[in-house]
């Protein structure tokens, strides 16, 4: 599915569907490994895409370069119409991402750490957060340190860390890792109703079953490949 070039100004579709995320010749090496090979990759917004693949296949390595955490070692890409590396604090302030590293202080409350976060973002006020600690679960435990949690409730704050400035592209790298079934279920509601509303959700994991439910495409990464593409035009490789 090929899609138009999105203006930062405008991202809702104009003629076709505007690309969330387009990548050309994009490869990471960390010294003489080569982790992703020469990534080629349009995903249209709106879409919700599973990213399969073994461990060390390079999927966790694409989401990072994605979300600006990384810079890529050949390559160019555009992120909600905004050109990686030239414009990378424009794309974080448009981007939640979710990982093994939550960002969050352990010696802070939640409060604490969301008071931080809207800081950050330019989030006025607190509503979006209490917002989200309730559809969390977490507003009980909005004063405890977050040293205090269990991994499913970091992992909780984590979600609601990533969606306080509402962004437009949601990377979640294994996030129901770490969850209970009820907290599954609580992120499969809230990946449902963020892509229902126009955005767009990366979704890394191993769970095949939980990305069919969920995405309308897939790819599959193998030695830093995309090895198949399913529901994004071009099937096969990169």
């Amino acid at each position: 599915m090929a899609c138009s070039a999105p203006s930062p100004s405008s991202p809702s579709p104009g003629k076709g569907k505007s690309c969330a995320i387009r990548l050309e010749g994009v490869s990471k090496s960390f010294g003489y490994r080569d982790v992703l090979r020469d990534v080629n990759l349009e995903i249209p917004a709106g879409s919700c895409v599973a990213i399969y693949g073994q461990n060390g296949a390079g999927k966790s390595t694409l989401a990072r370069i994605i979300a600006t955490q990384w810079a890529p070692t050949a390559g160019r890409a555009e992120i909600l119409g905004h050109e990686l590396g030239a414009d990378n604090r424009q794309i974080r302030r448009r981007t939640g991402m979710v990982a093994d590293q939550s960002f969050l202080r352990s010696e802070l409350s939640l409060d604490e750490n969301l008071a931080f976060f809207r800081s950050v973002y330019g989030v006025d006020g607190e509503a979006r957060g209490d917002e989200l600690l309730d559809r969390f679960g977490l507003a009980r435990r909005r004063k405890d340190p977050v040293s205090t949690f269990s991994q499913g409730m970091v992992k909780r704050a984590n979600l609601a860390r990533s969606l306080l400035h509402d962004p437009e592209l949601w990377i979640l790298d294994e996030p129901f890792s770490g969850l209970d079934q009820e907290g599954q279920e609580l992120l499969k509601n809230c990946i449902r109703e963020f892509a229902a509303g126009g955005r767009t959700v990366l979704l890394v994991t191993h769970l095949r079953e939980i990305g069919r439910e969920l995405a309308g495409a897939s790819i599959e990464i193998t030695d830093g490949y995309i090895s198949a593409r399913t529901g994004l035009g071009g099937e096969g490789g990169s």
